[in-house]
């Protein structure tokens, strides 16, 4: 780590927040079904959501449990994985099983359901939160697979939701869903660009820079605790590491000119960074000692590091190829370009920011097609590259979900600058944001629970 911390205290003020707001008992059934996330047309699994329960006298009056229920279908849906059995085919069959604990497979298995979701849920007498106990059964294979009991306050109900329908997901997937999950973007305001956050369902929308400045290029720390970014605040384009509440700031670097691009090694013991202080921009590389190594000797530009999920690696943007257009290159993430630099990106005269995909075989990227930008994914065991935007408007600066199956991206149309998410393999999108002024959005990596 970058910022000086007492450790211990740290993990015993998680623990404490652990342990007093989100409480869980968890039961798991071993998953039968396991989807290879390498298919893309996968036939998605048809769901029942039963309405939840509530279990004690203490009346919900604020409608929780329903609000609890649209959360999580809204969750599963926008996971992709799952199509859900409306509430008139099984209707009947609920009201003759009020029970969370006994499923009558057969009957749920003929009206449509391949997996079953049962929840309870009660009001804590204080006032100050809710328990549910959520239960996750396979119709087909008559088997229960999932127990979780959540105890939370009020205002981490979607947080507790999430958290849930990311473990769903795991079940069908053997990977964690991304419900859970944010991203980071720009807003441009009054003549700023100001750090906004944002959850992955469109909701919870928090503001958390107030530079009153130009700032660039947010970028998530390995932990999803931190994140980095260039500002002009102080009249120069520092590196600025910032916490996600916005409570703990501090300057990186600070040298004359550009401090910009920076990338986050997946281990947190590095960052690479753009640099201007040779005359023009370079790769560097800060330790966490705070020393900096230089990574490319280029009299071109040489900008926008992204690492290897192994950290071996890095590919970055150049116009060294002599065409005077930006390419896609990847070098070796201790040598440089003193050792091999391979180019990647043909077919455009122009091809920028560079993104690596968490599985680590697949590269993102800006890329020129006709008259307008689209996103491009480099496949690094066939060594070929396809457009995966399509339509009108502009699409630009990708970033990768965690389990590597959507890109988010901002889309240019009629001078308006939206966030756009879409899942790798569809050709469908979805509008994130609405503002019309958004731009270098930045998706998170998994939370540590």
């Amino acid at each position: 780590m970058f910022l000086k911390t007492n450790k211990s205290g740290f993990y015993i003020l998680l623990a404490l927040t652990v342990l007093v707001l989100l409480q869980a008992q968890t039961g798991f059934a071993e998953p039968r079904i396991r989807i290879d996330l390498e298919r893309q047309t996968q036939k998605k699994v048809t769901i029942a959501v039963t309405d939840f329960v509530l279990k004690d006298s203490i009346a919900d009056f604020m409608g929780i449990g329903k609000e609890a229920k649209k959360i999580l279908e809204k969750d599963l849906i926008l996971s992709e994985w799952f199509s859900f059995l409306q509430k008139p085919v099984f209707e009947e069959l609920e009201k003759m099983e009020p029970s969370t604990t006994k499923v009558d497979y057969r009957s749920w298995r003929q009206v449509g359901a391949q997996w079953l979701i049962k929840t309870e849920y009660g009001m804590l007498k204080n006032g100050n939160g809710q328990v549910f106990t959520f239960r996750l059964y396979d119709a087909v294979n008559k088997r229960f697979l999932l127990g979780k009991r959540y105890r939370a306050s009020r205002d981490l109900l979607r947080k507790v939701v999430h958290r849930f329908a990311d473990e769903v997901v795991m079940q069908l997937t053997g990977k964690l869903g991304i419900a859970e999950t944010q991203i980071a973007f720009l807003n441009q305001e009054n003549g700023s660009k100001e750090i906004y956050l944002i959850d992955f369902d469109g909701y919870n929308l928090r503001r958390l820079t107030n530079d009153h400045s130009v700032n660039l290029s947010p970028a998530w720390s390995p932990d999803g605790n931190w994140i980095i970014y260039t500002s002009y605040a102080a009249r120069n384009p520092d590196l600025i590491m910032i916490n996600t509440t916005g409570a703990k700031r501090q300057t990186l670097h600070r040298l004359p000119g550009l401090n910009a691009a920076p990338a986050w090694s997946p281990d947190m013991q590095k960052i690479a960074l753009v640099l201007s202080r040779d005359q023009n921009s370079e790769v560097y590389i800060l330790n966490k000692d705070r020393k900096l190594e230089r990574l490319t000797r280029h009299f071109n530009i040489d900008t926008s590091p992204t690492w290897s999920p192994d950290g071996k690696k890095i590919a970055f943007t150049s116009d060294r190829s002599g065409t005077g257009a930006p390419q896609i290159y990847i070098m070796d993430s201790s040598k440089g370009d003193q050792s091999k630099v391979s180019r990647i990106s043909f077919g455009s005269s122009y091809n920028d920011n560079p993104a690596w995909s968490p599985n680590g075989d697949q590269i993102a990227y800006t890329s020129r097609v006709g008259k307008r930008f689209q996103i491009r994914i480099y496949d690094l065991n066939t060594h070929k590259s396809q457009v995966i935007t399509t339509g009108s408007g502009s699409c630009e600066q990708p970033s990768w979900s965690p389990d590597g199956r959507f890109i988010i991206f901002r889309k240019r149309e009629n001078n308006r600058f939206n966030i756009f998410i879409q899942r790798v393999g569809s050709e469908e999108t979805r509008q994130l944001t609405f503002s019309g002024r958004g731009h270098s959005p930045a998706w998170s990596p998994y939370f540590k629970h």
